[in-house]
Parts: C-alpha cells; structure tokens; sequence
C-alpha cells in the first residue's frame, strides 16, 4: 500500500526506481571520495613508533593530534598538503606522487636523497647546522650543493603553480590567497622562474 503510494507521487514505479538508483550512486561515490582522500594509513603507521625506528625513520613518527597542533591545521588530512597515496599499507605504494625534499648537487643537478640526507627535522643548540647533509665522520657533504623545500618545481626549481592549486589551494584550504599569489608579478612571472641560476642567459636572476 505504501509502495503504491510512493509509485503514484513519482509518477510511476519507473520513475521511483531510477530516483533511488540516483541517490544511491550519490552516496556510493561520497563515500567512495572521502575514503580516497583518506590518511588512514598514512596515520597507522606513523604513529607506530617501533616500527618507524625499524624503518631508519625514527624521527618521523608522529600522530595525527601533533601534527595538526603543531602545524596548527585541524582538521587536515596528511595527503592534503604531501599527496601521495593515504590507503595503502606499502611504503612504495603509499609514497608514490609524494611531494618530497629536493637534493641538489653543485651542478643543480637532482640527485637521491639517500645516502646524503640523513636528518629532516632539527635538533639540538644549532638546529638549522645540523641539517647540513654530512658524511659518517661528521665532515659536510660538500656534493650536495642546496636543498629546496617540496613544493619547489623539479624543472625549473621555483614555484609550481599546479601543485599549489593540488595542495594549499583547495577549496577547503587556502583558495583565494593562492589564487591572489598566482596573479601577482612574482606569482605569474614564468621567464624567472625559468632561470635555475643567477646568472642565467636571460639573467641576471633577482
């Protein structure tokens, strides 16, 4: 009885059935979408800190409630601002795409993090110092020429408007300041940040 109520207020028991194979497919992909932009795993291991020392990586474990506290951003998922996979248990897997720290040698060359890199965050009374790449017998790794935060372009080594727009400029995040920034003189000047060095051809750089 109910059931033909419901057919006559759509119009026809056709007509009912395609609404609810409609909201359906809304509510599969929310919830579809929200899982992809989940953290979860990102979070589980991180937080584990035995396995994070098993790893190397000691100094990287860390919960979801100290990194949105110390980076005062409540409510933001790890993939939101380091992309990257949130949904998958393997290393490989879950850091592909991955915005990561820039190593350059002396020929602005990239060239692998590992075996150069050691530490990435800072510690004791010369905390900036002794992020400096060294090697085993404490001496500067003078092969490495600079390092450059992640969110630098791996072509021209300057700001990347796309992957601003993917991270700090989402809609829930930072939209019109990114937005603001991509417009300005320093934002839109694409020929500087074409020059990888002061000096270029075109230069010099400022």
């Amino acid at each position: 009885m109910a059931i033909g109520k419901l057919w006559k207020f759509f119009g026809s028991a056709r007509g009912m059935i395609i609404l609810v194979v409609q909201l359906l497919l809304v509510v599969l992909f929310i919830f579809f979408y929200s899982n992809y932009q989940s953290s979860d795993r990102c979070v589980a291991c991180h937080a584990d800190k035995a396995r994070m020392a098993a790893l190397g990586y000691p100094e990287l474990a860390m919960t979801r409630e100290q990194v949105q506290k110390e980076s005062h951003h409540p409510n933001t998922e790890c993939r939101d601002c380091h992309l990257g996979n949130g949904l998958s248990d393997d290393p490989a897997s879950a850091h592909r795409g991955m915005l990561k720290l820039i190593v350059l040698d002396n020929d602005l060359n990239i060239i692998p993090r590992k075996g150069h890199v050691k530490q990435l965050l800072p510690s004791g009374n010369d905390r900036l110092r002794n992020m400096l790449p060294r090697l085993n017998n404490g001496e500067l790794d003078y092969d490495v020429g600079t390092l450059l935060w992640q969110d630098r372009s791996t072509v021209t080594l300057g700001f990347d408007p796309s992957i601003a727009a993917k991270t700090c400029g989402k809609s829930a995040c930072h939209p019109d300041q990114v937005k603001q920034f991509a417009t300005s003189i320093m934002g839109s000047n694409f020929r500087q940040r074409s020059m990888r060095v002061w000096d270029d051809i075109h230069g010099p750089n400022n």
